[in-house]
């Protein structure tokens, strides 16, 4: 039982890094050369993205950091409960 809350910790440590993650490229995609790379990069990879679809996704990522945040409270609060 002490390891699994271990794990917990560990991944709501995770998720906080991610949200961090998410919040930081939803700042990047409001630049038009960051993004005139990341289409580039994806087209390299032979896929296809737009400005408009990644200042979609800017505006999404700040409220699913927010929800994994939100998650990751949740895991600390499971680890900490009494058995």
């Amino acid at each position: 039982m002490i390891q699994a809350r271990a794990e917990m910790r560990r991944g709501a440590d995770s998720m906080e890094e991610g949200a961090d993650q998410m919040r930081v490229e939803a700042r990047r995609l409001h630049d038009p050369a960051y993004r005139e790379q990341v289409i580039a990069d994806n087209r390299a990879r032979g896929n296809e993205v737009t400005h408009a679809e990644l200042i979609a996704l800017s505006r999404r990522m700040p409220g699913q950091a927010d929800d994994m945040e939100r998650s990751a409270r949740r895991m600390r609060e499971q680890a900490a409960s009494p058995l």
